[in-house]
């Protein structure tokens, strides 16, 4: 079961480094002069990311829970 308790850990990693990636090309395209259109069409991708993102450290952190439930 410590296996399972490792992915989730991993799992949540993964997610977190996401959301953190995320942030960081928010701040870079509020610095650029781009169109409206562009920044819209990126935003709407950063939302779609940002919600993967959150539902995969959700994930992780369930099984995280489940390892440290079925651990002795």
């Amino acid at each position: 079961m410590t296996l399972v308790l490792y992915t989730g850990v991993a799992i949540t990693l993964l997610g977190i480094a996401g959301i953190i990636w995320l942030i960081i090309r928010a701040r870079r395209l509020r610095r650029t002069d781009a169109d409206d259109a562009t920044v819209q069409a990126e935003l709407r991708l950063l939302v779609l990311l940002n919600m993967a993102a959150v539902g995969l450290a959700f994930l992780g952190l369930a099984v995280t829970i489940v390892g440290l439930i079925l651990a002795p």
